[in-house]
């Protein structure tokens, strides 16, 4: 199976850069244009309880976003509540992630639908289980070419840029870069820059900036405007041309 062309691993290169808003938004387009399209969390930490339910909020909110039919259980496997690394929040509640057990969740997804975006935890060198078995330890077993969202202001072209590095340093295709405005209302001229800069030195395509969205919220779940901005500042058709979005 050609993973490669089925869907792609979305990571980031800090926590808190909006990759969920990213994977959400891209994952609603798409549907949009009546693509079969859908996205998983494969293992979540933070989650919240509610109801006496364990939610996970990432996946609750591409549900939200996306329009998705699926329970959650199909969109998320793991979940804990310390906002921590997965190897660690699932040590602090007595539980071990098992490698083999996330590998085959995100192929059964991947199998099932004809779009899949899958958001990893934090950035790449985070580890799921331990050192043996990272964020991408995941992405390589998955043969999925990567989406990297960063943030626009100071500090991402280290950031960024060290990003890409270690992706390539793990023979990982790197499909493109999302710039997420986050609360910047504006970019100054050290943000364009810095675009411009991380696009020369990493040779990877900007796919586009997300701009500041002050309606859209995970921990809230509030949507409004999400899907509109992301299809009018993110070269979503580009990801997939093998398919056929309806006009």
């Amino acid at each position: 199976m050609d993973y490669a062309r089925k869907g792609y691993f979305i990571t980031g290169t800090d926590t808190g850069v909006g990759k969920t808003v990213v994977t959400a938004g891209l994952t609603g387009v798409f549907r949009h244009h009546g693509i079969d399209a859908v996205a998983i969390k494969p293992v979540q930490t933070g989650a919240v309880i509610k109801n006496g339910k364990l939610i996970p909020e990432d996946a609750f909110f591409y549900r939200l976003a996306a329009d998705l039919p699926q329970p959650i259980d199909q969109l998320n496997l793991y979940r804990f509540v310390p906002a921590l690394s997965p190897h660690l929040a699932a040590k602090l509640c007595g539980e071990k992630i098992e490698p083999e057990k996330v590998v085959a969740f995100c192929r059964q997804t991947l199998l099932c639908h004809q779009l899949t975006f899958i958001e990893g935890a934090g950035g790449l060198c985070v580890p799921l289980s331990g050192p043996n078995f990272t964020v991408a330890d995941l992405a390589r077993e998955l043969s999925l070419p990567l989406i990297v969202v960063a943030r626009t202001g100071l500090g991402t072209i280290n950031h960024t840029v060290l990003t890409v590095a270690y992706a390539k340093s793990l023979e990982l295709e790197v499909a493109g870069i999302v710039f997420n405005a986050l609360g910047q209302q504006q970019l100054g001229p050290a943000e364009s820059d810095n675009l411009e800069i991380i696009a020369q030195m990493t040779g990877v395509p900007i796919l586009g900036i997300l701009p500041h969205l002050s309606r859209v919220n995970v921990e809230g779940g509030a949507v409004e405007g999400l899907l509109e901005a992301v299809e009018e500042s993110v070269s979503w058709s580009q990801l997939a041309p093998w398919l056929k979005p309806k006009a």
